[in-house]
């Protein structure tokens, strides 16, 4: 069977086109890690959790003891350093606060949690968990 000269260039151009993407290194995303921190009571009365996908801070109370989840999301980048905020104010077992960032690929994140006796209530059972990666 004899294989015309249209056929060889199509095979040589998707052959080309495989061997370009390899070099390349065309690749999946990189894989972020999660982060949580639980409240250091007996009995954990709150948890912040740095989700990957997503850049997220999730923030959540556990106990109705009349405080509330007050979650810190801590990381650099080339233009500084942040801190942001996220609160569960409306009491145990109701929907958890959230907030979202874009960060950098493979940008390290530290989540602190603590309980708060009201908004401007002073800072209780803290904990930090650090490892997260954007």
């Amino acid at each position: 069977m004899r294989v015309n000269t249209r056929m060889k260039k199509r095979g040589a151009v998707v052959a080309a086109a495989a061997g370009a993407a390899f070099v390349m290194g065309v690749s999946p995303a990189m894989a972020g890690t999660d982060a949580i921190a639980y409240t250091n009571d007996a009995g954990w009365g709150g948890w912040a959790k740095f989700v990957s996908n997503g850049d997220r801070l999730d923030v959540c109370d556990t106990r109705a003891d009349g405080k509330r989840v007050h979650g810190e999301l801590h990381y650099r980048t080339s233009t500084g350093s942040y801190r942001q905020v996220v609160q569960d104010a409306n009491g145990a077992d109701n929907s958890c606060g959230s907030g979202s960032w874009d960060l950098p690929e493979g940008t390290k994140v530290t989540v602190r949690v603590c309980l708060k006796d009201g908004a401007d209530g002073r800072e209780e059972f803290c904990a930090t968990k650090q490892g997260g990666v954007a």
